[in-house]
């Protein structure tokens, strides 16, 4: 009887260790500057089977299985040439200026932006969005497959201008193994984004996907397996 017990232990701990390692998240920033895809933790997007990157430099967004909640436009199309807060080196050069280059605008300060398995072939399990401008408190999350939250990001700090400075762009991501549905950036008022990136991983990266488990855990372990030793020596002593 306590053979048994002590296997089940052993097998639910394992299941419990396991489990983490094959569907974990990390949520990655906020990190500043972001002036370059340089700055990207992704960055030089290798071990991916497809990768994404979406600058609007074409003055559109236009990269494919993903769509971005309303309202929310592109700052060439909503404002014309004159405003924009873009990723620094967007406009060929990196001179503390963004207004030379192009981003996403959303008046309401939320946009949501959900990607599409059917049309990706599979959700990504990396993904991420660089704030440029904005004012308030600065808030990213990002959803699993099935749409649950795997957490929020906060951090990221506005200087209060919206003439283009670029120091204060922050890069905000997350990785997940079990794919990611949606990620969401936040201002309460006049958000500005750039650089959306996203990519399924065709490789397991070191550190991003496979947290260690907790010390306590691996003991608990560790005591289990232990103890389903014992009761197998004793057996055979008898």
């Amino acid at each position: 009887m306590m053979k048994r017990i002590l296997g089940a232990m052993a097998i639910a701990l394992a299941a419990t260790v396991f489990g983490t390692f094959s569907a974990a998240a990390a949520l990655l920033g906020p990190t500043k500057p972001y002036l370059s895809q340089a700055d990207s933790p992704f960055f030089p997007f290798a071990g991916f089977t497809y990768f994404h990157l979406e600058t609007f430099e074409d003055h559109f967004f236009n990269v494919p299985g993903v769509t971005a909640s309303a309202p929310a436009c592109v700052t060439s199309v909503c404002f014309g040439p004159a405003i924009h807060d873009s990723v620094d080196a967007d406009d060929g050069v990196i001179d503390g200026s963004g207004l030379l280059g192009d981003s996403m605008f959303s008046s309401s300060g939320n946009i949501l932006f959900t990607f599409n398995a059917g049309i990706l072939g599979a959700l990504p399990t990396a993904a991420g969005i660089v704030w440029t401008d904005g004012g308030g408190t600065v808030t990213f999350e990002a959803f699993d497959a099935l749409g649950a939250s795997l957490g929020t990001i906060t951090g990221c700090i506005p200087n209060g201008s919206v003439s283009g400075e670029t120091a204060e762009d922050c890069f905000h991501g997350v990785t997940n193994s079990g794919g990611i549905s949606a990620i969401r950036i936040s201002n309460p008022a006049g958000l500005e984004v750039d650089h959306l990136q996203y990519g399924l991983r065709s490789e397991t990266p070191n550190g991003n996907d496979v947290p260690v488990p907790e010390p306590a855990t691996l003991a608990l372990l560790g005591i289990g397996l232990l103890g389903l030793g014992a009761a197998r020596r004793k057996r055979q002593a008898a």
